[in-house]
């Protein structure tokens, strides 16, 4: 009796309790999230890796990716400096930057749940509407940066000027991508900016603008189901982290099924380091912050336009399970009991 409750136990916890990719992906999130912590700055920023000090933009991802794994930002200090403190000593240099800056600032201090119209005495959304150059419809540099305002403006729920939209689409290359900025020689898009563009579109109104964007990601996803930035490239076309992260944000936001582009999310798990860490690529190992902020967001189910919605602390779902294992057990042996009991008054 005792071996087929043990059986009957075993079986449950195979069939009823598999092993979860969530919490072996929670796993590595929280692991991620550790290693990002370790990077902060004595000024409350983080570097791009590039250069020593700490960068605008992406410490603004850092704070996306954060709080997308319920980490609050305004509790992360270091030298008594927080990301946001960074970020509020930094308003002249968002002004500078341009409205692609401020854009992703105030979808990060959205995400935060902070004011974008009143940081550091200064309205981010004023800062990028002043961006938009009616006589071309763009934002800044072009899509890149248009992508990031439309982006805000959504999120933010703030009108789009008129012709933004259409001006954007006209800039896709027949392909269905879309380039950084608005060089005439540029024959070809990536697909970072293609990513960025698609959410901007839909979030916007304009779904219906993206179908060859879609087949664009299908055309040039790799064999092993990730993406590099752009094909053809003289630099070589090897997934990259950072490029695969952002095309998953895109199909994901179009409602596009992942197992149908060959689970590129198993693809992007391939590229963590044991530090928690994301690397650039099978070729260029070693921890990489930007890889690791896109991944992050990109595994957490973000993007970033949508309202972040923290990832659950896999304690506790992993306590749920092992409370509906033990409540099933019990039932199990109390029917052993009584149908031993039956037996015996049989």
């Amino acid at each position: 009796m005792h071996i087929r409750l043990l059986l009957i136990f075993g079986f449950l916890l195979v069939h009823l309790f598999p092993a979860s990719d969530t919490f072996a992906q929670e796993g590595g999130l929280q692991a991620s999230a550790e290693w990002l912590e370790r990077q902060q700055q004595l000024d409350g920023g983080f570097s791009n890796g590039f250069a020593a000090e700490s960068d605008i933009g992406t410490t603004a991802d850092a704070v996306i990716a954060l709080v997308y794994l319920g980490r609050d930002p305004l509790e992360l200090r270091i030298n008594r400096a927080s990301p946001i403190d960074f970020l509020e000593r930094s308003i002249s240099g968002i002004k500078e930057l341009g409205p692609g800056v401020a854009a992703k600032v105030a979808l990060a201090l959205n995400a935060a749940g902070l004011n974008p119209r009143d940081f550091a005495n200064t309205n981010l959304i004023d800062l990028v509407l002043e961006g938009f150059d009616g006589d071309i419809g763009m934002f800044g540099f072009g899509p890149f940066d248009s992508g990031l305002a439309i982006s805000a403006l959504v999120a933010l729920q703030e009108d789009i000027p008129e012709g933004a939209l259409e001006a954007l689409s006209k800039t896709r290359f027949r392909d269905g991508s879309y380039a950084f900025g608005l060089d005439p020689n540029t024959s070809t898009g990536d697909s970072n900016t293609t990513a960025l563009v698609v959410q901007a579109l839909i979030g916007a109104g304009a779904a219906d603008e993206i179908a060859s964007s879609l087949m664009y990601f299908r055309n040039t996803q790799n064999d092993d189901h990730g993406w590099t930035f752009q094909k053809p490239s003289e630099f070589g076309e090897e997934t990259d982290a950072n490029s695969t992260a952002l095309v998953i944000q895109a199909l994901r936001f179009a409602g596009e099924d992942l197992n149908a582009w060959g689970d590129p999310l198993a693809t992007l798990l391939t590229l963590q380091e044991p530090s928690g860490a994301f690397a650039l690529s099978i070729s260029f190992p070693g921890d990489n912050i930007l890889a690791t902020l896109q991944a992050m967001i990109t595994l957490s189910g973000g993007n970033y336009i949508s309202a972040p919605t923290p990832v659950p602390e896999e304690p506790a779902n992993k306590l749920a399970q092992v409370g509906i294992v033990l409540v099933v057990v019990l039932v199990v042996l109390g029917g052993a009991i009584l149908i031993k009991r039956a037996t015996a008054h049989a």
